[in-house]
């Protein structure tokens, strides 16, 4: 869960970075950059939810012996559900600002700022962190090794 904690709150540090405007063609590269990092992360975040052990760890949050974090079933297969659902979201989302970006340059920052509320919303906590599920360490590390293709990504989480 910390890895998947990792690649949301990334996700959400990379958006914050986005232009105000893009309407220079300076502004539109360094907003198709943004994406592209984002895409990075949330190709990684897909690696992590969409491996077949990944709901046998998740699991394993109806037992964790840490203190507000044991979850009900419900509660696990509800956070399963939207995590796969964020997924589709930024697919969706990755489609709609690349038009964005070419097409409709006002609707940018406020869509885009969209992104960064919507993940705060589904699994943020108080004063805008990750809900403490996601610092827990589910996955050894030759289990990360073996899921993240990206290097850079995996050398991060492993920090």
């Amino acid at each position: 869960m910390k890895s998947i904690g990792w690649c949301l709150d990334r996700i959400q540090i990379v958006m914050v970075s986005i232009p105000k405007e893009v309407t220079s063609p300076e502004d539109k590269a360094k907003a198709n950059l943004v994406l592209d990092e984002v895409r990075e992360y949330a190709d990684t975040l897909a690696q992590l939810i969409q491996n077949p052990k990944f709901k046998k760890h998740l699991q394993k949050l109806e037992k964790a012996p840490i203190e507000g974090v044991q979850l009900q079933v419900h509660e696990v297969e509800e956070l399963f559900k939207d995590l796969e659902h964020i997924l589709q979201v930024l697919d969706l989302y990755f489609e709609n600002l690349e038009d964005i970006i070419q097409n409709h340059p006002k609707q940018w920052h406020s869509k885009a700022k969209d992104l960064i509320q919507m993940i705060d919303q589904k699994f943020g906590g108080e004063w805008g962190e990750l809900r403490k599920e996601f610092k827990i360490a589910l996955r050894t590390e030759k289990e990360l090794k073996q899921i993240i293709t990206s290097e850079k990504h995996l050398a991060e989480v492993l920090k």
